[in-house]
């Protein structure tokens, strides 16, 4: 019997750059499967190429969005290009189980043509998509309901549904009045065999005694903007300047918050190195830090969810100063330190207690990656993400 085929579409990032997703389609193949993917291009563009074995399709990525509209469009040129690659492929190779990440929830009618051809179609649900808007518009308006609707559909065209913690499952399963047999929860978990303590460069400090490291997407909803109020407190407020941050990704808040950087004479504190996708590179950023923070405020969609900063932050053995939300609070235990809920004095008040406190930090240290080697090891999880596969 051929192996089955598996097809992963995803939006909200490139491949390789989305780790979560790059490990899941590796441990697919890893499985036997002959897997591809499709995903917006990365620069410099090009339709396809072949990473680590595994064929990816890319297509043309809009422009970084900022308006309600503007995602309107981005979606729309996601679909129509996605739809085009997912025909060669379901026409040329064909396609046995396919597997679609969010956000956003607009690829169910590809789930149901897989099924009418009696396929298998996973939903990967990584985010909760409307929670994410009001988060970042501040509104339960019709765009809002248009989400729900969305989610609502793809969750009950699936056949399986992959959430990433107890809270998606429960608030999922009720509010789509779905069978709880159709859920598996898979939780997030870091490759611990590319993420780990690694030798530090302190050419990277430029003379400053600390670093500060932020890792992920940097979006309104992000909170960042918090996090450099918070800086810019430490350094105005508290005259405590031997240190230096690091925002290492991208994102299409990134343009305004480097105006805000430079017109706040922030820039010798704050640089934004874009996205960097070698694991060996974000091993010695993440090894130098002595400390790695998260800005995420609370809200509906935040405290819920699995941040896989943290967990990352946690497999390089790094103490996390953070906004006080539920999952991360669960995630981090005695591994983080909390601050008051979108409160950037007191984020600013965490960040330099804990830099003076090196013995703190040691044992936060040990406690962080103690706590991923147990509990969030890939090379345990991932067994049971390939048998959904296998069972499809």
């Amino acid at each position: 019997m051929s192996r089955k085929r598996v097809l992963v579409i995803v939006e909200n990032l490139p491949l390789p750059e989305d780790r979560k997703v790059w490990r899941e389609i590796k441990a697919l193949k890893e499985a036997g499967f002959n897997v591809s993917a499709i995903s917006p291009a990365p620069s410099p563009f090009s339709w396809w190429k072949i990473e680590e074995g595994i064929r990816i399709y890319y297509y043309p990525r809009l422009l970084y969005t900022k308006t309600k509209f503007s995602y309107l469009f981005e979606y729309l040129n996601a679909f129509f290009w996605t739809f085009l690659l997912f025909s060669r492929v379901f026409l040329r190779n064909g396609i046995d189980v396919l597997q679609v990440c969010n956000p956003p929830e607009i690829f169910f009618p590809l789930g149901w043509i897989i099924r009418m051809k009696r396929g298998y179609f996973i939903f990967d649900h990584h985010d909760l998509s409307p929670e994410m808007y009001e988060a970042r518009f501040g509104r339960r308006d019709f765009f809002y309901w248009i989400l729900r609707v969305l989610e609502f559909v793809t969750v009950r065209s699936a056949n399986k549904i992959i959430e990433p913690n107890k809270y998606y499952k429960k608030l999922v399963e009720r509010r789509t009045f779905s069978l709880s047999g159709k859920f598996i929860i898979i939780p997030t978990a870091p490759d611990l065999s590319e993420l780990y303590p690694d030798e530090k460069d302190v050419s990277l400090k430029k003379g400053r005694k600390y670093m500060i490291g932020y890792l992920g997407v940097i979006n309104p909803q992000d909170g960042v903007q918090q996090l450099i109020e918070a800086i810019e407190f430490l350094v105005k407020q508290r005259k405590f300047t031997n240190f230096i941050l690091y925002l290492i990704g991208d994102g299409d808040a990134r343009e305004d918050l480097e105006k805000m950087v430079e017109a706040r004479g922030l820039k010798s504190f704050v640089h934004f190195t874009g996205w960097v996708s070698s694991y060996r590179t974000l091993r010695k950023y993440l090894s130098t830090c002595d400390i790695c923070v998260d800005s995420m405020p609370a809200n509906s969609y935040s405290n819920l969810s699995t941040l896989n900063k943290i967990l990352e932050y946690m497999a390089v053995g790094k103490p996390v100063v953070c906004f006080d939300l539920k999952m991360s609070r669960e995630l981090l235990a005695s591994a983080g330190l909390f601050a008051s809920s979108n409160n950037p004095v007191d984020l600013a008040d965490k960040i330099e207690w804990l830099l003076k406190n090196a013995r703190r930090r040691k044992g936060m240290e040990e406690e962080g990656r103690k706590r991923v080697e147990k509990e969030f090891n890939w090379e345990r999880i991932k067994e049971v993400y390939q048998g959904v596969f296998t069972g499809a």
